[in-house]
């Protein structure tokens, strides 16, 4: 007999657990049936399949639903008419079951790469499939938990998303959070414009500096933002830590020179066909090269700073990152170009 059964068993519903994501439709064989009348009943089932994820693998039964071996629709159509499909299923079968973490059965159906698993009970019936796209949603949506509890908002108490705890949050409370780091910012832009006009004259005498201005801010920011989201993801997902954070502070320092040469080159390139001046292209070039660096490492550090000293990442880093970024690559730009003035 062949089973497509488009409702699982009905289970108590509890949060976090493999039943509450499974397929309400996966195909069970009795393992008596013969390959031929496997195969002419399937043929027959008017119901179809509302993923094609379904049909991949047939899932073998005893007459008391214990799961007791699974095989692929291929090898069902090239077995023997009248051999039964006990003989041909591979009885090694890699299940989950209903009270499992879904982060557990990510794991589990990614080493076996597989497309979907069978669920089984507590008495080892089948009662279900989990298919990888289900199973991955679920994982993103416990990311994303952790991205937010990363970012250390104190007034989310209750265990729902945190972007919904943020929307919720009183005005007062979201300002009393975002305004302190926004005047961090507005302090560091302050800064910036300072050191602009320390090198007035250096810009008075080039005016093609002012030209490539924005490429060098926007690539430091650029940088500095993977920087610090890579971090945060690897913090989330536990791979960054206090063992290992040096390390790779350090690697996307590396990563941070070998993107700024890329970049520099192209643009300093670019500068001196543009205004015919190699030292100003050489200017370009160095600048670019530093910021990345510089950009690439603060965007570890600071998050990582930020986090062990209790504050949110997400609200501290950017504007530390920004000043610190903008004010180092101005100081950069405008030192090289007025060492190099008297050549241009």
């Amino acid at each position: 007999m062949v089973l497509i059964v488009e409702e699982s068993i009905e289970l108590k519903e509890h949060p976090d657990q493999v039943k509450e994501i499974m397929a309400d439709e996966y195909i069970a064989v009795n393992q008596n049936t013969p390959a031929e009348k496997a195969i002419e009943h399937f043929r027959e089932q008017k119901a179809k399949p509302k993923d094609e994820t379904t049909i991949y693998y047939i899932y073998v039964i005893d007459e008391y639903e214990h799961l007791v071996g699974v095989l692929s629709l291929v090898e069902l159509l090239h077995a023997k008419p009248d051999k039964p499909v006990k003989e041909i299923m591979k009885k090694d079968v890699i299940s989950l079951k209903t009270d499992d973490d879904p982060e557990h059965a990510a794991k589990k159906i990614q080493a076996a790469d597989l497309m979907s698993l069978p669920v089984v009970d507590e008495k080892n019936r089948l009662v279900g499939a989990v298919r990888f796209d289900d199973i991955m949603d679920v994982v993103d949506e416990e990311f994303s938990e952790d991205m937010y509890r990363l970012a250390g908002f104190s007034f989310m108490e209750a265990e729902r998303t945190r972007s919904t705890a943020i929307l919720e949050s009183p005005i007062k409370t979201i300002l009393k959070l975002r305004i302190p780091w926004l005047l961090v910012a507005l302090a560091g832009g302050l800064i910036a414009g300072f050191v602009i006009d320390q090198y007035e004259e250096t810009l008075e005498a080039t005016l093609a500096l002012a030209i490539f201005l924005p490429a060098i801010m926007d690539m430091g920011g650029n940088v500095g933002t993977q920087s610090s989201t890579i971090f945060v993801r690897g913090t989330a997902l536990g791979q960054i830590g206090e063992q290992n954070v040096k390390r790779h502070i350090m690697k996307e320092g590396l990563v941070g020179l070998l993107i700024g040469v890329l970049v520099g080159s192209l643009a300093g390139i670019a500068a001196y066909l543009w205004q015919g001046m190699p030292e100003l292209g050489i200017v370009i070039f160095l600048t670019l090269t530093l910021t990345c660096i510089i950009a690439s490492m603060i965007g570890y550090g600071i998050p990582w700073i930020a986090h062990k000293l209790g504050y949110d990442p997400a609200a501290v880093s950017d504007p530390f990152i920004t000043t610190i970024k903008d004010v180092t690559a101005l100081l950069i730009y405008f030192s090289l170009a007025a060492a190099l003035v008297p050549m241009i």
